[in-house]
């Protein structure tokens, strides 16, 4: 388990792309929530290894409710 200043880090999404993944970032960060991109070196430098993995968002637990409503609108 991942945590910053004892607040529990959770995936919020796994993506595809680095771009992907970045995009809803910027959303996020827009919306005062803080989050941060896991594996995007492995994507950047094994991009064969991208489908397997992926690229996840990681956002704190108490947020993850807020990023699911903010991240929706992206979709509709």
């Amino acid at each position: 388990m991942e945590s910053v200043n004892n607040e529990k880090v959770v995936v919020f999404r796994t993506y595809n792309t680095l771009f992907e993944a970045n995009v809803v970032k910027e959303l996020l960060a827009s919306n005062d929530i803080p989050s941060m991109i896991k594996n995007e070196h492995t994507t950047v430098l094994l991009p064969m290894f991208s489908p397997m993995s992926g690229v996840a968002l990681m956002v704190l637990e108490k947020d993850l409710a807020k990023a699911d409503r903010k991240s929706t609108r992206l979709n509709s």
